[in-house]
């Protein structure tokens, strides 16, 4: 980061320090029976713990309680489509205008905190001072939960600035590196009394594709992700697509967010070929029933590699090694058609025996996987029904 760019964020961190103690300084009483549930990362952690929020409803410990959901806006299609009964209410959050907007992020954190919770929990693993620790903090629940985590995403001053005893509890999840549902399921489990098993990501296609005109049989390509450093290059795409049209007969279907359609717009111009563009035209459930009847997705690491796995769309993920483990590779029992592929370095770190160091792996990594090896792994991986 440069300099001026740290300086830049060091003035808006204590703009945000300064939005916390004003709304620190709001009177405020905890109401009977008030619970909070944090979730403000992205689709694909929504998707990893969404089996498991019902389980608050179902406990003996907190099934009197009134339970408030606080949600990254992102997925609000995903969740009103799915879990509107397991919680009472939702805050939907917009994660960037919270960052940008001083007057929303002190009228939203004041929400919070006149809300009277009892109890607060945290259900963010990589925990940051930013948004999700501090919608705990400014709760007045008497017991705050959080993960326990290795991984905070925080610089110096931002690590200077969080108070130092948020949580009365940080229950331990398990190694960095264990498969997240699996570590939500765990944390979930612990605080409910009861053992959550099976642990799984499946979803139905509860809205029908009908109003598509999808090709078929085809396949997706999902080119664009919320990270430009983690786009892989368009030629890649095009190499690796011409190979699926030809040794399988498969149509592509280009698929993304509204924000995807540079990507996909340049991959459609390389391409050359017949192409079905549903960029910024599908809703979440709608996308998800597009996955559902795909021969398989093509993807960089974005939630729609998540999504794919729900509904068991064979998967052809890039992964840069960046948390390992994690997001991925994901076991079998989960998904047996997830094929995740690393650069070779990671490759030969894993098979060394090495788990990647999460600190020295650049997000962009995964530029350096070759067309060739994603080609190679679905000629040994696919098995088109």
């Amino acid at each position: 980061m440069a300099l001026r760019e740290e300086l830049e964020d060091v003035g808006k961190l204590l703009s945000f320090q300064l939005v916390y103690y004003l709304v620190k300084c709001i009177p405020a009483k905890a109401k009977s029976q008030r619970l909070l549930l944090v979730k403000t990362d992205e689709i694909g952690d929504y998707v990893l713990v969404r089996n498991f929020l019902g389980k608050f409803r179902e406990s003996p410990l907190f099934k009197d309680h009134r339970i408030t959901f606080i949600g990254n806006s992102i997925y609000r299609e995903l969740f009103e489509a799915y879990d509107t009964g397991i919680v009472d209410e939702v805050i939907w959050l917009d994660k960037k205008k919270f960052r940008r907007d001083m007057a929303y992020r002190f009228v939203f954190l004041k929400k919070v905190r006149k809300a009277g919770f009892t109890d607060a929990i945290n259900l963010v693993y990589s925990r940051t001072w930013r948004v999700d620790d501090l919608l705990i903090a400014v709760s007045t629940a008497a017991r705050k939960v959080g993960m326990k985590s290795e991984h905070l995403p925080a610089s110096k001053v931002e690590q200077a600035l969080t108070p130092k005893h948020i949580y009365d509890e940080l229950p331990d999840t398990g190694e960095q590196t264990l498969f997240e549902a699996y570590k939500n399921a765990r944390f979930i489990g612990q605080l409910v009394h009861s053992t959550i098993e099976p642990v799984s990501v499946r979803m139905d296609a509860v809205v029908s594709s009908g109003a598509f005109s999808l090709p078929s049989p085809y396949f997706i390509i999902f080119p664009g992700s919320g990270n430009k450093e983690r786009n892989w290059p368009i030629a890649y795409f095009c190499e690796v697509a011409n190979f699926i049209v030809d040794s399988y007969g498969l149509l592509p279907v280009v698929c993304g967010s509204s924000g995807d359609k540079d990507e996909a717009a340049a991959f459609i111009r390389a391409f050359g070929r017949p192409v079905t563009d549903l960029t910024g035209k599908t809703s979440l459930p709608e996308f998800l029933s597009v996955l559902k009847t795909a021969k398989c997705l093509v993807s960089v690491d974005t939630g729609a590699v998540h999504m794919a796995a729900a509904v068991k769309c064979p998967v052809f993920g890039l992964f840069s090694g960046l948390y390992y483990g994690r997001f991925a590779p994901y076991p079998r029992e989960i998904a047996a058609d997830f094929t995740a592929i690393y650069p070779d370095e990671i490759d030969e770190q894993i098979r060394m025996g090495h788990l990647p160091d999460i600190n020295t792996i650049p997000i962009g990594l995964l530029r350096k996987i070759r067309p060739e090896k994603v080609i190679d792994s679905i000629r040994k991986n696919f098995k088109p029904a």
